[in-house]
């Protein structure tokens, strides 16, 4: 058996896993099943303005540069960067003295 194969089977195991741990899940409506908020970070595209300098000609007196004068100015276009972002979500899990079992708290 191949190392790639062997990758794909540990990956389909841990996702399964992951599936079968989310779906038997503690119920917070049970009494000794205890909730808390917990932070976990984002990863997301954000726009934003970026400048660039914008060289554009006019018309002048300047007789060596054939009447043409150089000119800037700052422009902005729209551009992408990623970020992180908190976000929060509520967690069950056993009150102090209790402990795990399937998806009691015993």
């Amino acid at each position: 058996m191949g190392a790639p194969v062997l990758f794909q089977w540990i990956l389909r195991g841990l996702i399964l896993t992951f599936l079968l741990k989310s779906t038997l899940s503690l119920n917070p409506d049970d009494p000794n099943v205890c909730s808390h908020w917990e932070s976990y970070a984002v990863t997301v595209q954000e726009s934003y303005a970026h400048p660039f300098d914008q060289i554009y000609y006019t018309r002048c007196t300047d007789i060596l540069n054939w009447f043409k004068c150089t000119r800037h100015r700052i422009s902005y276009k729209t551009a992408y960067r990623r970020g992180l972002r908190t976000m929060y979500r509520r967690r069950s899990q056993c009150c102090p003295g209790y402990y795990e079992s399937g998806d009691y708290c015993i």
